[in-house]
């Protein structure tokens, strides 16, 4: 069994395995942490933090949230997110699911595999909880048969998650204004005129007098990816073409193609491209 951690470690700071303790199935990794970062970052999965006592700020999509102890807090993929300070806090969890492996549960359970959360706090079930402690253990102690017991609390921790947090779920409350090919005429319109700028999802829907989860799920359907997917393709494009360009330096081509950081940049275009931006700059 692969560890899903590997994968996800590719989207850390190189050494962040020596200030986490982490539990990872195939499919799941837990991380049990006491340390919080102000640098914006985006992971290509879904992400739950459950947080310890006195946790500062966190930041979402430019939009401040107060992270209160023994609740939960959904991040969805590619949302920009991070904390309003760093520091040293009580101990906290978060838990990374695989993007697909989530999606394709919701479509089981509800017919909807485009799955996008509502970002706020909500009570967490003592159920999950008992999971995760279970789940944390077969991971350490790996005795005899862990793996098949593993892919069961694959299964459940992803399924009771989904129960516990329907309520989240973004829901179509603005009426629509446009065909679908048009609305996807007009993203593409405003994406490419604002690859630079700072807004966020709820910015983009309102602008197009769209619900968050109704705008996403259509733009999916007729596309194959989400609108933040797009978005970072045509930043990964633009980037590529900047490159090769003497002129600029790798941190000029970050900050050209609406990165926050040169390290966000190059964890991004290695994830989509397979080769550093360095190693880009140098091939070509």
């Amino acid at each position: 069994m692969k560890a899903y951690s590997t994968e996800l470690f590719k989207e850390f700071p190189p050494d962040i395995s020596k200030i986490v303790t982490t539990s990872s199935s195939d499919k799941i990794t837990v991380l049990k942490a006491k340390n919080v970062f102000s640098e914006p970052k985006g992971f290509g999965c879904y992400k739950f933090v459950i947080p310890g006592y006195n946790m500062p700020t966190a930041v979402v999509e430019k939009k401040k949230y107060h992270l209160e102890q023994k609740k939960i807090f959904p991040i969805n993929p590619d949302q920009i997110h991070s904390f309003a300070e760093e520091r040293i806090v009580n101990p906290f969890m978060a838990i990374f699911i695989h993007k697909t492996y989530m999606r394709d549960f919701s479509h089981i359970l509800s017919g909807k595999s485009e799955i996008f959360y509502n970002n706020g706090t909500f009570e967490l079930n003592s159920h999950i909880t008992r999971l995760l402690f279970q789940f944390i253990e077969e991971t350490k102690y790996k005795q005899p048969g862990y793996e098949f017991i593993l892919q069961s609390l694959n299964t459940q921790i992803t399924v009771n998650l989904l129960r516990s947090m329907s309520t989240k779920l973004s829901s179509n409350s603005n009426p629509r204004e446009y065909t679908d090919l048009t609305l996807i005429k007009k993203t593409d319109e405003f994406l490419r005129n604002h690859l630079c700028s700072d807004f966020s999802l709820d910015d983009l829907a309102s602008f197009l007098n769209y619900s968050p989860y109704h705008f996403i799920r259509i733009y999916k359907k007729r596309t194959g990816k989400t609108p933040f997917e797009y978005l970072t393709e045509l930043k990964i494009q633009k980037a590529k073409d900047l490159l090769p360009l003497r002129k600029y330096s790798i941190s000029e081509v970050s900050f050209l193609c609406g990165f926050a950081n040169r390290t966000h940049f190059s964890t991004v275009f290695k994830r989509i491209v397979g080769l550093t931006p360095s190693e880009y700059k140098s091939i070509i």
